[in-house]
């Protein structure tokens, strides 16, 4: 089980609050109605939490604003590049390149 550090934001809740949003997101759209892949969040998260931009930001948090407003960029920045990655899954290029895979 993973201990709670109140010093950083927490892994779970950022992931947990960008599948809020991206289910929000479908809601509202008509364009983007799919359900959300957790094996694909999941994998963002781990590559986003492992980034020396992520240890950066996280030792620089002071207070729970501090903490708050980091969660707040890292959800966005999840919920950007998983929607965008989304995006191109229909485009016959990267079809015809998963289809080699």
């Amino acid at each position: 089980m993973e201990r709670i550090n109140y010093k950083r934001p927490h892994r779970a809740v950022i992931r947990c609050k960008a599948k809020m949003h991206l289910l929000q997101a479908s809601e509202h759209s008509f364009e983007w109605s799919e359900s959300v892949d957790d094996t694909l969040l999941k994998e963002l998260s781990a590559v986003l939490f492992q980034s020396s931009r992520y240890q950066a930001l996280f030792q620089q948090c002071q207070s729970m604003q501090d903490i708050s407003h980091t969660e707040d960029e890292l959800v966005h920045e999840l919920v950007a590049t998983y929607q965008q990655i989304s995006s191109r899954r229909h485009d016959p290029v990267v079809q015809s390149l998963n289809a080699l895979l």
